[in-house]
This record gives C-alpha cells, sequence and structure tokens, in this order.
C-alpha cells in the first residue's frame, strides 16, 4: 500500500471507529452468533493473490463485528492458523480443521513464551508417565530427575525456559556448519540415562540466532520418537522462509514434531506481538494449564475451543486480526516474493563483503542472514560494530563462533533496495578503515634513494553526499568501495630502513589475513634475540607475541645463538652496528607501531623486503 492509499485508509478507518463509538448502545452486548459460525464465511486457504483493501475492510463488519469479541477472536485465530500452517507446509496433524488432526495453532506473544509452555507440557506429560510406575513419589522429586538438550547455539531463551520449569537443560555441541546432529543427542541421552536422569525434552532450532544454522531434524526426530522425548522446533526467524518451497528442505524430519513456533513479527512484516505456536496435541497442552474456576465458565465451556488453556495468561489480544490482514492484502505469492527479494539483498551483501580482502564471512549465508568480521583479533570487530552503532545509521547486533566477534547483518524490509544495501557497505567500510587507520597505519618510510613509501593502509576518503566513494571495486552492476592498498613496484632500492609490503589483490588472497596479533595470554618470557623483540625484553609486560617465522617453516633453536646469549652478546650484533643512527634513535611509539603491525605476518601472503633478504623470513635478516 503507498503512502497516499494509506493515509486516505486510514482515515477510513477513524471515521468507522467513531460511528461505531455513536451507535454503540444499539448494538448487542453479547454475540448473537454460535461457535463455528465463522468456518463457512472464510476459505479453507489463504488467498494466493491480493485482495483489495475494500473487500477486507467490508468482512470486518460482514464477518467479524457479529462475533465479537468472543467467539470471532478464537474463531478467526483457529482458521488463520490453519491458513498458515499449509502455506508453510507444516503437517496436516497440525491443523485445527482436519480429520486426522488433534492438534491445532494458537498465537502467543513471544517465541521465549512458545518454548517455555512447550516446556512445560512436556514435563507435565512425562511426570504423569513417570507417576505411573512410582505412584507414591512427589511430582517435585520426580521433576528434579528430569533433563532437557538443545545444542549450543540455540537461544538464550531456552536455557531461561529450563530455568523457570526447573529442569535441566544440556547444551549439546554442534558439527562443523554448527547444526545438532543425532549422534550427539543420542551420546547425551544414554549418558544421563546411566546417571538416573529422565530425557524429556529437545528443542531444535531452525535458523540459529547465531548464524542461522539448520538442526537436523531428519536425525533427531527418529531419535526423540524411540526415546519418548517431545520434539520442539524454534524457528523464529527462519519460519517466514518456509512460505517458499525452495526452503522446505530444511524441514525434512518435520513429521516428528510435538510443536513448532516462529515469528511472522520478524519477516513477515506483522507487528510485534504476533508468535504463531502449534502442537500435536492439544489434550497435552491443555492437561498442563487448565483451570476451571466459576467466574471462568460460560454456556460452551468444554464445546468450544478455549484458548486460555493453551497459554499461560488468561486474556488474551485479538493478534490473528492483524495476521489475516496482511494475508490478505499481500496474497501468498506476494509474501513469497519478498522472502525471495530479501535472501537476494543478503546474497548481494555477501558479495560485497567478499570483494573486500580486509573482511571474512566466518559462516555460510542462510536465507537473509549474513555474518561477517573485520580480520585480526575481535576487539578490532567490537570497535567497528561500537562506532556503526553509536553513529546512528545502522543498527547491528553481535555473536560469537568458535570464539570469533562477529556481527549479524538481516535483511526482512520489503522497502530495502540494492542501493541501501550498498550505502550501508559504504558505512560499513569507512568505518573498518578508520579503526585501522587509528590503530596500525604505517608512517611514511625513506627508501635509499630519498623517494617516499606510502602507508601499507590508506583510509579512503570520507564519502561524499551522493553515496560514492573514490575506491570502488566493480560487483555487479553496483561499485562497491574498497581499501586503498599500495601496490609496491617490482623494481625499488630498498635499504636496512625500509620495509615494503606488497598486496597483490589480483591473486586474490588476503593480504591482512592474521596480520593482527590476539591477546595472548601471560606466560614466562621468552628470550628474544630480535632487535625489535629486544625492545620489548625490559619492558615489565609478561606477554609473549607470536613467532615471526613463517606459519609453513617450525621456529628452530639455534644451540649457538643461546651461548652467546650466556655470554652477554647477540648474533645479531654486526647487523645492529651497520644500522644507521636514524633507526636506532627511533622513538618507542614508532618501535610499538612496527613490532604490533609485524608481530604475525601471514608470509605467504604478504611479499615483505629488508636490507638482508632471506627466502622465507625476512625479519630474522636483523637477528
Amino acid at each position: 500500500m503507498e503512502p497516499g492509499e494509506y493515509r486516505e485508509r486510514g482515515k477510513e478507518m477513524v471515521d468507522y471507529i467513531c460511528q461505531y463509538l455513536s451507535n454503540v448502545r444499539e448494538r448487542r452486548v453479547t454475540p448473537d452468533v454460535q461457535p463455528g459460525y465463522m468456518r463457512a464465511q472464510l476459505p479453507d486457504s489463504a488467498p494466493v493473490e491480493p485482495d483489495s483493501w475494500d473487500n477486507i475492510f467490508r468482512d470486518i463488519e460482514k464477518i467479524i463485528m457479529p462475533g465479537a469479541s468472543s467467539p470471532a477472536c478464537t474463531e478467526l485465530e483457529m482458521n488463520v492458523m490453519d491458513w498458515l500452517a499449509k502455506m508453510l507446509g507444516l503437517p496436516d496433524t497440525f491443523l485445527h480443521h482436519h480429520p486426522d488432526s488433534q492438534g491445532g495453532g494458537v498465537l502467543q506473544s513471544t517465541v521465549s513464551e512458545s518454548t517455555l509452555i512447550a516446556l512445560l507440557a512436556a514435563r507435565k506429560n512425562k511426570i504423569l508417565e513417570m507417576k505411573v510406575l512410582e505412584p507414591d513419589t512427589d511430582e517435585s522429586t520426580l521433576n528434579s530427575r528430569l533433563v532437557a538438550y538443545t545444542s549450543d547455539q540455540a537461544h538464550s531463551s531456552v536455557e531461561k525456559a529450563g530455568l523457570i520449569a526447573l529442569v535441566k537443560m544440556k547444551f549439546l555441541p554442534v558439527d562443523e556448519n554448527f547444526a545438532l546432529r543425532g549422534e550427539a543427542l543420542k551420546r547425551a541421552i544414554e549418558e544421563d540415562r546411566k546417571q538416573g536422569l529422565v530425557p524429556v525434552f529437545v528443542c531444535a532450532t531452525l535458523g540459529t540466532t547465531g548464524v542461522c544454522a539448520f538442526d537436523s531434524l531428519s536425525e533427531l526426530g527418529p531419535i526423540c520418537a524411540a526415546e519418548g522425548l517431545w520434539l520442539h522446533i524454534d524457528a523464529a526467524y527462519a519460519g517466514t522462509a518456509f512460505l517458499c518451497p525452495e526452503f522446505r528442505l530444511f524441514l525434512k524430519g518435520i513429521e516428528y514434531a510435538d510443536s513448532f513456533t516462529f515469528n511472522p513479527s520478524k519477516w513477515m512484516m506483522i507487528h510485534f506481538d504476533c508468535t504463531a505456536f502449534w502442537v500435536r496435541d492439544k489434550y497435552k497442552l491443555q492437561q498442563t494449564f487448565s483451570v476451571n474456576p466459576i467466574y471462568l465458565r460460560h454456556a460452551n465451556s468444554g464445546a468450544a475451543t478455549d484458548f486460555m488453556h493453551w497459554q499461560i495468561p488468561l486474556s488474551r489480544r485479538f493478534r490473528s486480526l492483524k495476521l489475516w490482514f496482511v494475508i490478505r492484502s499481500f496474497g501468498v505469492k506476494k509474501l513469497q516474493a519478498h522472502v525471495r527479494h530479501g535472501t537476494e539483498m543478503a546474497k548481494y551483501f555477501e558479495s560485497l563483503v567478499r570483494s573486500d580482502p580486509l573482511f571474512e564471512i566466518p559462516a555460510k549465508r542462510h536465507l537473509g542472514l549474513v555474518v561477517f568480521r573485520l580480520k585480526g583479533p575481535n576487539w578490532l570487530t567490537e570497535k567497528v560494530l561500537k562506532e556503526l552503532n553509536k553513529s546512528g545509521r545502522l543498527f547491528l547486533i553481535p555473536a560469537t563462533i568458535h570464539d570469533k566477534f562477529i556481527i549479524r547483518f538481516t535483511v526482512t524490509s520489503q522497502f530495502t533496495t540494492r542501493e541501501d544495501i550498498l550505502r550501508d557497505w559504504h558505512i560499513i567500510q569507512q568505518t573498518a578503515a578508520q579503526i585501522i587507520n587509528q590503530h596500525y597505519m604505517l608512517h611514511p618510510i625513506s627508501s635509499a634513494d630519498g623517494a617516499k613509501i606510502p602507508n601499507i593502509i590508506s583510509n579512503s576518503s570520507p564519502i561524499a553526499d551522493n553515496g560514492t566513494s573514490p575506491f570502488h571495486t566493480e560487483v555487479g552492476e553496483h561499485k562497491a568501495p574498497s581499501r586503498k592498498i599500495i601496490v609496491q613496484p617490482k623494481k625499488v632500492a630498498v635499504s636496512p630502513t625500509t620495509c615494503v609490503v606488497s598486496q597483490h589483490l589480483e591473486a586474490q588472497v588476503d593480504p591482512l589475513d592474521d596480520c593482527f596479533p590476539e591477546d595472548v595470554p601471560y606466560v614466562t618470557q621468552h628470550k628474544l634475540s630480535s632487535f625489535l623483540f629486544s625492545y620489548l625484553s625490559v619492558q615489565d609486560k609478561k606477554k609473549t607475541a607470536r613467532s615471526l617465522s613463517c606459519n609453513s617453516v617450525p621456529t628452530i633453536s639455534h644451540p649457538k645463538a643461546a651461548a652467546s646469549e650466556k655470554n652477554g652478546s647477540y648474533p645479531g650484533d654486526k647487523i645492529l652496528s651497520k644500522l644507521p643512527k636514524e633507526v636506532m634513535m627511533l622513538k618507542k611509539s614508532a618501535f610499538r607501531k612496527l613490532i604490533k603491525f609485524y608481530s604475525v605476518p601471514s608470509f605467504p601472503e604478504c611479499s615483505i623486503q629488508c636490507g638482508i633478504q632471506l627466502p622465507c623470513c625476512p625479519l630474522q635478516a636483523i637477528v
């Protein structure tokens, strides 16, 4: 809906509300309809094509208002949840209106609440089973033996659910793709049964928070079925993607699920709060939350579905109305196009990141989520993220994988364009350049012929008002900015005072990969014979730096060198005496910059030349 039409339709809605308030005394206090009245007035499935607002608005008075607020609230929700389950390709056992189903869907406030509800239902059902064998055992004692499982990539809400339900939650390791596999679950179950624990619940994630990884339902499902565990699926973000058939390969094994939840409010353009939650057996849910005081009874108690027995709160909002509006306004086809658009925008952003050698993508992109980081220590990426969010032009969320600090970039808006993505990437690149230059920029050094050798990394000039940058790399039909990398000419007169790093982007290598040292633990200080590191040896810090030797060549200890150290002399003394006085008089700050930058070079990727050239580790020339 365009802004002009949105404004016009909004005025119509305000007029309708005012009219309702004006003649409210003429309306019935209670509805004059019976449970099930709406079923015949709505189609079995969601519309494929968009419907007009006039038709939708007309149905408000025709279909909704006669049963407002009950049973319209419940009945619209039941019908819309069936629509949505079919749109996602969920099993028929999750439908309200199906002859072979005793399950159904309900709208909750959040996925966090849905996971807690599923765990409480699983706990109640398992305790009832245990009471059959141990009728005299107290329920709290039985509860203390229960144990639940999820992956170490699961959302924090799963852990919180365990805390609230007083059920032990174990976080299982994932594979190289950050997915929970069947073997890890099976091994954990066997170990816990030996300890006298009772496995009860598994939360599988489809689209993890960190990297949008997918647990293997086809492996976890059969194990849960054989062991009698409740399988709950958290698809908070990725669930919307299942509107598109090409993404449903991740649903393989969904037939084993006892419950499934996702957030239409994340990617389906529904306003918060709106969380879809389905169960295969509604009676297991109702036995957990059913209470029946006299003030909650009504004429249709027991005859009609009552969602107060499907949730923690008693009262509930008319959430299905906004879901109904969106599904009818867009239709299935346009909702699918929206998901595909977000995925394509993420692919474009991924291509921009991969075109810049300063960045890396540490995990495979899935759907509309790209994770990236600046190569080097974690604090570099943390600093970039802090500056980006501080700018107010972007808001990004971090995560960690394999002890690496990463930034998450996701596209969920229907209005996002390639120009928006490129603008965001300009901002990210410019911010990263500023951070790198601030901490690692090498000042120009004079060569033997008096020429100035430029900085290794130069910050690209600020983005102009039109959003362009002076340095670009062609990506598709757009230009992506890149770092200004100085490629050193092959024939340069080099003296012992020069140190040149040559970056060859055309070789498609990562020139700065691992060039920045990670923080290392405090350990006993090693004796360093290098001229540069001899400066460090007299400092109070007890940190050691990684070896300057190439990654492919082991560091070798020389007995002669060790003996000369005992005598107070160093093998590099002769070389040191040849160094110009200007080098020997360098300020401490200059030494720190040189040492900091050259502490972990990746020599197969960086060509370094010094006054005395060695085949592998040239900086050892001054040892």
